[in-house]
């Protein structure tokens, strides 16, 4: 009797139960005494590796008055791994170590990266790590000049130097100033270089990849698509911003400051993490802002986080297309696969249902009011990391909601399907009827 052979797992479920490992292993290890130069519960500590491993950038605690130098450099190696992706470095460890890497294993990785092809995989995995160095270190040059005058040693300042290089181009957005950026809002260099950071972290290392080997030819649709958007949000956010608080939270700063922090609040919604002044300033129309190009957010295989631009733009076609009553889903003269348009509706429903349902059950617990909570909610989905200053008063319900979901934006929504669900493909069709919408 031949034995039935064993169905192969899909390489989404390696990745879920990779990120969960690390995620409580650091938890454990921010937990020890040796860490921290302060109390912190299981529940935070959880909180704090989670934002780190899924780039977000909320804490329920004060990184400076919590973790001492190791707990800080723990806390930078989470984020580099959360950024760059668990299996990479998994990758890196089997390259050392003179492990062959097999089909399967570059399957695992071309997951990881959100890439659907393994022809590049290598190359882009072995490339993912210098360059994201290459750029930290360049940005920590800036830095160090602008930090050296407030740290007592010259060794203190490169800690700072070093994490906040790493939590910009991470687009984590943790900080070792206490106030975020609001002690820089005038300090233009600053603002600019973290600012630039956070912009090509979130490209994506694909979209980089693609600009440093094949400079001079053609780009995908891929490449073509997040520049063209990141750059167009990043203009349209800077402007409207400017727009909206030039009278309010930007009237005591002169014009080019006001530039460079509309510019600076521009970016960092889309996912940094750091903000230049207290948030709760703005008006309301500027928050939804806000919240829209939080729920956006950057890049596929990029530190960002939200739905994605790809994922925005292939929406944006197929709504068009209805528009033209076209049965093609077009983005610059390609006719998109039916099988993408249809992950981009789940992703970005998905998204919709996850927030209503995660605002609905913390207002259960909490006495703050709608934005707060809507705001926090997003922003721990979508891996952003601002906040309106509730995230350190909240019940520990609410800490396990904004977990989750931090976790589920990092992973995103189709690795928890496939883990969660056992998903086949149905080769049964059904009879196709007319039905009345709208």
């Amino acid at each position: 009797m031949k034995k039935k052979k064993k169905k192969a797992k899909n390489p989404l479920h390696y990745i879920f139960i990779s990120y969960i490992i690390i995620t409580f292993l650091f938890s454990f290890l921010y937990y020890l005494p040796f860490t921290r130069i302060s109390n912190i519960s299981y529940i935070d500590s959880l909180f704090v590796s989670t934002s780190a491993i899924s780039v977000t950038g909320l804490t329920t605690v004060n990184l400076v008055e919590t973790f001492n130098v190791w707990g800080k450099i723990l806390l930078m190696i989470q984020m580099e791994i959360g950024a760059i992706g668990i299996v990479v470095f998994i990758s890196y460890g089997f390259m050392i170590l003179g492990i062959r890497i097999t089909i399967s294993n570059l399957l695992v990785v071309s997951k990881d990266q959100n890439q659907s092809s393994i022809k590049s995989i290598k190359r882009l995995s072995l490339s993912v790590l210098y360059t994201s160095l290459f750029f930290q270190f360049i940005g920590g040059l800036f830095f160090y000049s602008q930090f050296r005058g407030k740290y007592d040693t010259a060794l203190e300042t490169l800690l700072v130097t070093a994490f906040h290089s790493i939590a910009s181009f991470t687009n984590t957005g943790f900080d070792l100033f206490g106030n975020s950026l609001i002690s820089f809002q005038k300090n233009n260099l600053v603002l600019i270089v973290t600012a630039a950071l956070i912009f090509i972290g979130g490209l994506g290392y694909p979209t980089i990849m693609e600009y440093i080997y094949k400079y001079n030819k053609k780009k995908s649709l891929f490449t073509r698509i997040n520049m063209r958007l990141h750059f167009s949000f990043m203009i349209l956010g800077t402007i409207v911003f400017w727009l909206l608080e030039r009278g309010h939270a930007f009237k005591y700063l002169n014009f080019f400051d006001q530039l460079t922090n509309s510019f600076f609040l521009s970016v960092t919604s889309r996912n940094g993490g750091y903000a230049p002044l207290d948030i709760a300033e703005l008006t309301l129309p500027a928050i939804l802002i806000l919240l829209v190009l939080m729920y956006i957010g950057g890049a596929s295989s990029s530190a960002a986080g939200g739905i994605r631009l790809t994922t925005v733009s292939v929406l944006a076609a197929k709504m068009f297309s209805v528009i033209k009553s076209q049965d093609d889903t077009i983005i610059f003269r390609t006719s998109v696969k039916k099988e993408v348009v249809d992950r981009a509706f789940v992703i970005a429903m998905s998204f919709i249902i996850l927030i209503t349902v995660a605002t609905i059950m913390i207002s259960i617990f909490e006495p703050f009011q709608l934005d707060l909570i809507l705001l926090e909610a997003i922003s721990a989905i979508t891996n952003t990391g601002l906040s309106l200053g509730i995230t350190t008063n909240i019940h520990s319900v609410s800490k396990i909601i904004l977990i989750l979901l931090m976790f589920i934006g990092r992973i995103g929504i189709f690795t928890l399907i496939y883990f969660v669900l056992r998903v086949d493909n149905q080769k049964l069709k059904y009879v196709e009827k007319d039905l009345a919408v709208g």
